[in-house]
């Protein structure tokens, strides 16, 4: 029986194999994306470095080394990441499993009512059973755990380059509200000398009530600025805190200059470089993997099944033969009232929804990289002309100043003068962040380190 239910067997797969597709890795090609030979404003960044594992140590800062070390040691996100991925580790040892021999044992005792415990009656059982995987089910079931857990792997990867980029960003905004805070007391400190200025010469009678209100105004504008960015600065730092897994009360992020800190590089490589450097696109692909895979799982479904077991029995009471045991088995759906049929029609349209998934991914991929080299050189540009600006302003402000306290200028050209110094100082340090930000933003669209 055996034999024949073998050759059927073989028969069935002879026939079946033209149903049964390989899974095939999609490429962007085969997903109908044509990658562009180059990004169109990699000429500006020719020069630049190759980028590294730890991708935040060309800012060649300590203590962001150390934020980010602590945050990928001890950030909640990612800690739920990694019991994602041991959970489709599993499921993978799950589907590993449908590949080995199935064994159980049994134990069973009886007696009749009459002679009660002095007439029991006890066996033991023994078997082992096998599914053939001749039509592939189980290998296509395996293979789409393989995928997913390929994309679970990718997607941690991801959260682990986000989590890294959100510490430095948070960082670096952190520091740029302090120094903010910086100047807008060196600001107020001008406030207050100007006021002083006023002061004397109101006493002196040399100038009227309206230059005193009108200093006194600016001078409380000054001040209502100190607890506006002190809030601010305490915002930052405790969201800093949660990215590091720490309790915000009573945290304090490490001290450092925004305007000192370096630049880095990183070179954006090729296009099609990006298929292999960032995790989204990686997890995306693995998606597209597990969806081509249930296809063949749900394609399978439709043939027959066929089951090998093997058992041993024995009495264990009045005597000790062993009874042995052969059996196969097929079973074949004959009618389902369409659900087969509705089950590959689902996995085939989880397909071409993974399939517009991964294209989406990739032209995103390919926009974010070009915008953030742009975004390098016009913010270069940018920081340039507002560092003209800010010492420009200061100069202004002090010949304002020299000229209001010797009588031969008036206090609106002096007030004027301030608001634009701290307007250009201000100004300057937002633009030194701007170039932080797209530095990162251009880490993120490659991919971060290899």
């Amino acid at each position: 029986m055996i034999r024949t239910l073998l050759i059927s067997a073989s028969a069935l797969t002879l026939a079946g194999c033209a149903s049964i597709n390989p899974i095939q890795r999609e490429t962007a090609t085969e997903a109908g994306v044509t990658m562009p030979d180059g990004y169109d404003y990699a000429a500006e960044v020719a020069a630049l470095s190759a980028p590294e594992q730890a991708w935040w140590a060309g800012f060649n800062s300590a203590d962001l080394d150390a934020l980010i070390t602590e945050a990928l040691a001890a950030n909640n996100s990612l800690a739920q990441g990694l019991a994602n991925v041991d959970a489709s580790r599993a499921s993978l040892k799950t589907a590993n499993a449908a590949f080995l021999p199935q064994a159980s044992g049994s134990l069973s005792s009886s007696s009749n009512t009459e002679a009660g415990l002095d007439d029991v009656d006890a066996s033991a059982r023994l078997s082992a059973s096998y599914q053939l995987d001749l039509f592939g089910a189980n290998a296509a079931s395996r293979n789409a755990a393989l995928a997913n857990l390929d994309a679970a792997v990718f997607s941690q990867r991801a959260l682990e380059l986000t989590v890294q980029s959100d510490v430095a960003a948070g960082w670096f905004n952190l520091l740029s509200a302090r120094e903010q805070l910086a100047v807008a007391r060196r600001n107020l400190e001008i406030s207050e000398r100007i006021f002083e200025i006023v002061r004397v010469r109101y006493e002196a009678g040399t100038i009227s009530g309206f230059d005193v209100s009108s200093q006194s105004a600016q001078l409380a504008n000054a001040r209502a600025r100190i607890p506006q960015l002190e809030s601010q600065i305490t915002s930052q730092e405790t969201a800093l805190a949660i990215l590091l897994g720490r309790v915000p009360q009573g945290y304090t992020a490490p001290q450092s200059d925004v305007l000192t800190i370096d630049l880095p590089t990183a070179d954006p490589g090729l296009p099609s470089d990006l298929l292999l450097r960032r995790p989204d696109l990686m997890q995306a692909e693995a998606s597209l993997r597990a969806a081509n895979a249930n296809i063949d799982a749900a394609r399978a479904a439709f043939f027959p099944s066929i089951d090998l077991g093997a058992g041993l029995s024995t009495a264990l009471t009045g005597g000790t033969n062993l009874i042995g045991s052969l059996s196969a088995s097929v079973a074949q759906t004959i009618f389902s009232g369409g659900r087969l049929d509705a089950q590959l029609e689902s996995a085939q349209a989880r397909r071409e929804a993974q399939l517009a998934a991964y294209r989406q991914s990739i032209l995103s991929a390919l926009r974010d990289v070009d915008v953030s080299l742009k975004a390098i050189e016009a913010n270069a540009a940018r920081e340039e002309q507002l560092l003209i600006a800010r010492d420009a302003a200061q100069e202004a402000l002090r010949a304002a100043e020299i000229q209001y306290q010797a009588g031969t200028g008036d206090l609106t050209s002096l007030l004027n003068a301030q608001q634009n110094y701290f307007d250009a100082a201000n100004t300057y340090v937002l633009g030194r962040l701007d170039r932080l930000t797209a530095a990162i933003n251009l880490y993120v669209a490659v991919g971060g380190g290899y």
